[in-house]
């Protein structure tokens, strides 16, 4: 009996393990161009080891670099401050928002991990 018992631990243990799912990501390619309010266009280029974005303001690229944040991701340069959580940007400047809400104009492959 403890034997069986046993075993049908090993069986079912695998089982429950394929529900638990992970954090859901989205997969944020290398650049989007999100639309943003009034038809403006905020152009985002990510760092393949995303430690770095650069943003294009009229017609200036600035990078920022990655700061903490308990939400989403988040880059700056102590002036700029861009926010991406999946679909959605906003860039601040000096802590007004300047681009935003923003979304993608395509949507982006979800992952979990």
């Amino acid at each position: 009996m403890k034997r069986s018992g046993m075993l049908l631990g090993l069986l079912v243990t695998p089982l429950f393990a394929g529900c638990i799912a992970g954090t859901e990501m989205t997969a944020l390619p290398a650049r989007i161009d999100y639309v943003c309010a009034n038809n403006r266009v905020l152009p985002v280029a990510r760092g393949q080891d995303e430690r770095m974005a650069a943003v294009l303001v009229d017609g200036k690229e600035y990078r920022l670099f990655r700061a903490s944040s308990a939400a989403q991701e988040k880059y700056s340069d102590g002036r700029f401050s861009l926010y991406l959580e999946g679909e959605r940007a906003m860039l601040e400047d000096l802590g007004r928002v300047i681009y935003g809400p923003c979304v993608s104009p395509v949507p982006l492959p979800t992952y979990y991990r």
